[in-house]
């Protein structure tokens, strides 16, 4: 669900009637001016918590902070303005940040400084997903891990429960 601001200004003696989509996504809490993708026209609103708290009120002669998403013009055939439209739409950027792109991370040892038997890559002696049922001799098994582990309990970074 999103809201909308329905331009009804007058432009060369023809009304706009564009029908601008604010997405959630980025109008949740927001205050600022957003231009619509028909005319141009700028319109200040503040939205707080997805309810348009004040607004739209239109700002002559002001540059738009934001375009909308999404435009159409529902009384003129569902003409519309697709995501990316340069000059009249912002292009459509939720995409996942570099930070989560990717391989997962290796984790050896929990929060507390313990060593974990979940990280990768286990070896062959593990057999299926590094099943060893209840003994796991870390220090036959990863002797690396288990070196960095004895270091972790000689700086105190190893924590009891």
């Amino acid at each position: 669900m999103c809201d909308i601001i329905w331009c009804k200004k007058e432009v060369g003696g023809k009304v706009c009637d564009v029908v601008n989509y604010l997405d959630p996504y980025c109008f949740w809490n927001w205050e600022g001016k957003v231009g619509c993708a028909g005319c141009g026209a700028v319109y200040y609103i503040h939205m707080i918590q997805g309810h348009m708290y004040e607004g739209p009120i239109e700002k002559a002669g002001e540059k738009p902070d934001i375009l909308p998403l999404y435009a159409d013009k529902p009384n003129d055939g569902y003409d519309c303005y697709m995501p990316g439209v340069e000059g009249r739409t912002r292009p459509f950027e939720c995409l996942p940040r570099a930070v989560y792109l990717g391989h997962a991370d290796m984790r050896k040892f929990s929060i507390r400084g313990h060593p974990v038997r979940g990280w990768r890559p286990q070896p062959p002696a593990g057999g299926v997903a590094g099943a060893y049922g209840f003994f796991w001799d870390i220090e036959k098994l990863s002797p690396d891990v288990w070196a960095e582990y004895q270091e972790k309990i000689k700086k105190g970074e190893a924590k009891d429960w």
